[in-house]
């Protein structure tokens, strides 16, 4: 295996957590949301456990961010959500170390 890049690993694993805590927060807070929609989040997510692990191939950067995007393009501007949060968005927040923790 070829594990990805330490910057990347940092920007990915940042991303997965600010997303499980968006989704879990919807639910929390009352959203419907429906399966389509929950089914295309995860749809955007679940390569990026793998791309961590073995990067390379298929699983680099530019092909991960067209998941987000094609979550972003569908559901942004869907009615019903006051708390969705672009995935594009939050993966440059987590890039510029928005999310980091204090060391």
């Amino acid at each position: 295996m070829n594990p990805a890049p330490p910057e990347v690993v940092s920007a990915y694993t940042a991303l997965l957590e600010r997303a499980i805590l968006n989704l879990r927060m919807r639910i929390r807070y009352g959203e419907d949301i429906s399966i389509n929609e929950t089914h295309d989040y995860l749809d955007a997510l679940h390569n990026v456990p793998t791309m961590l692990r073995n990067y390379g191939g298929w699983h680099v950067e530019e092909n991960i961010n067209a998941d987000l995007a094609r979550y972003d393009q569908k559901w942004l501007e869907q009615p019903g959500s006051t708390m969705r949060r672009s995935l594009i968005e939050t993966l440059r927040l987590c890039r510029d170390g928005e999310f980091d923790y204090p060391g």
